[in-house]
């Protein structure tokens, strides 16, 4: 069983990397730091017992009704206990957060297979 959710995000204008993380980071409530163990640009932050993680340019493409490739932040939130419900709980009060402020088009996914939610923006 799949223990991450994650959000998929695209800014609406143009953003540097460090305002998008500064963001996410007052969302989730979890700092975020540099984490050099990923081959890919990632931080990470710890939020009770969520991990929450970001990756920038991910690298995953299209798959049916889920547009990754166009979405270049993927924040993932992951539990140490691999309590999949408390992740999703930190999910969707990220993703209506993130929502509400209206920067992004976006969409989450349950183990990158199944959309959970999604507002994305074509344009």
């Amino acid at each position: 069983m799949a223990t991450y959710v994650e959000i998929f995000l695209k800014p609406l204008r143009e953003r540097s990397t460090q305002s998008v993380l500064d963001e996410i980071s007052a969302v989730t409530q979890a700092p975020l730091d540099a984490n050099p163990a990923y081959e890919d640009e990632a931080y990470t932050g710890i939020r009770d017992d969520v991990e929450v993680q970001v990756f920038v340019d991910h690298g995953y493409e299209d798959d049916d009704d889920m547009p990754f490739s166009s979405h270049p932040y993927m924040l993932r939130f992951r539990t140490l206990t691999r309590d999949v419900d408390s992740a999703r709980a930190h999910l969707e009060r990220a993703y209506a957060d993130l929502k509400k402020a209206g920067n992004y088009s976006m969409f989450s996914t349950y183990d990158l297979q199944y959309l959970l939610e999604s507002d994305v923006v074509t344009r």
